[in-house]
């Protein structure tokens, strides 16, 4: 009980952080919702996906794409925290050693839902019209919450390696560049052979088609790869940031 009211109290303080950072919070949600304009308005008159319109293609990679930059930050938030001596303060209040890195990670996952609805009504205006079924938005909404879990703790782990916040932010970077090198926005035939291969078994691919599957209410057997990959990023992820964390405060 201890440590659920200290998570909840560290979640609640993060919550303010990013509502006083609101360039942080629009970034996460404009630049998404920018980019599947642009994609939409500006490539998609010369993107052959086939018979799915590129509007309807594109926005389970954009959605993917939000997630991804949104839960990006909270690594950068971490290192602010380890570098500012925050984390010395609150050890000698006695909390629990796992509120700190749950205050982060719940305020994070939530943020980037909130992101993804907005993107998806964005989606919804201009054009995209899913075809899913009551047990398909089930199952797709189940693992938008998955994947945003699981990249944040990837995040905070990259937050707890990073020496600096702008180190942080090199390595968010390079991570949120994944959902572009997938099948996100482009079909992987239309890739160099070697880029393809990347492509396909990266994590980023089986998420994306599932959503699209689900979302379109097309045949997917994706389904159970993409949860697999969630589930194995947050117990490695989340195993790694507590002992990462514990190694810290030593």
């Amino acid at each position: 009980m201890k440590a659920i009211i200290e998570t909840n109290t560290l979640f609640k303080r993060n919550l303010l952080l990013s509502i006083r950072s609101m360039e942080t919070l629009l970034s996460g949600i404009l630049t998404p919702a920018i980019l599947m304009i642009l994609f939409v308005y500006v490539f998609g008159g010369a993107m052959n996906v086939g018979d799915t319109s590129y509007v309807d293609f594109v926005v389970p990679g954009v959605l993917v794409q939000c997630i991804a930059q949104s839960a990006s930050s909270v690594g950068v938030t971490v290192t602010e925290d380890l570098k500012s001596g925050m984390v010395e303060r609150l050890m000698t209040l006695n909390i629990s050693n796992s509120a700190f890195l749950n205050g982060h990670v719940f305020a994070a996952t939530l943020r980037s839902l909130i992101s993804t609805l907005v993107v998806l009504i964005v989606a919804m205006v201009i054009g995209f019209r899913p075809q899913a079924t009551v047990t398909g938005w089930g199952l797709a909404f189940l693992l938008i919450f998955c994947f945003t879990f699981a990249f944040t703790w990837v995040s905070v782990l990259v937050g707890l390696i990073a020496k600096s916040p702008e180190t942080a932010t090199l390595f968010t970077v390079l991570i949120t560049l994944l959902p572009y090198l997938s099948s996100g926005f482009v079909p992987t035939e239309t890739m160099p052979r070697p880029l393809a291969v990347f492509a396909e078994y990266q994590p980023m691919s089986p998420i994306i088609h599932s959503l699209r599957g689900l979302l379109l209410n097309l045949k997917d057997t994706t389904l159970i790869s993409a949860f697999s990959w969630c589930g194995g990023i947050v117990v490695v992820s989340w195993f790694l940031a507590r002992m990462l964390y514990q190694k810290r405060l030593r």
